[in-house]
């Protein structure tokens, strides 16, 4: 299984922080969330995602999950027309950055140094070190946070615990 690095600049993107919340409303609606992805001809059904929130303000995780769909090309979001490609994922969780606690950009800086948290394009692939890592950063936090999440915990916690072998 892959990981992939998807990157949400709410003071650039066509998506914002109102989006967010409403996503965050109707989460236990089955959400799917379509997204650019830079590395496209590596992504596959099931690889996992995180969400970063990058620029101004907290910066960090905001959501994990799943991608539900092959990358296909799509219409560029900025309306610059560069060449797009975009996948569904299934969300895992979704944390307000300004509600809630998330590992922020700069814990995963220091934890996971050889990658810009910082920004850049949207769905790169993080090496299979660093995506081990990432996921054991991601298991402590939920198992330290259940209050947070009000869907899946359980179902991420039994999957991590089936999955451990292979990180």
């Amino acid at each position: 299984m892959n990981t992939f690095i998807m990157m949400w600049n709410p003071g650039i993107s066509d998506w914002t922080m109102k989006d967010l919340e409403k996503a965050i409303r109707h989460f236990n609606d089955e959400i799917v969330a379509h997204w650019a992805i830079f590395d496209y001809k590596k992504a596959k059904v099931g690889d996992r995602f995180f969400m970063v929130c990058c620029g101004e303000g907290n910066t960090g995780i905001v959501m994990s999950g799943y991608l539900a769909s092959k990358a296909r090309k799509g219409e560029d979001w900025s309306g610059k027309g560069r060449e797009v490609y975009y996948v569904d994922m299934e969300l895992e969780s979704i944390i307000h950055p300004d509600n809630e606690e998330i590992i922020t950009t700069k814990e995963l800086e220091r934890s996971i140094p050889g990658f810009d948290w910082s920004g850049g394009h949207s769905g790169r692939l993080l090496d299979k070190m660093s995506a081990g890592k990432l996921e054991l950063m991601w298991r402590a936090f939920v198992n330290g946070h259940q209050e947070m999440f009000s869907k899946g915990e359980a179902e991420y916690i039994d999957w991590m615990e089936d999955d451990a072998d292979g990180i």
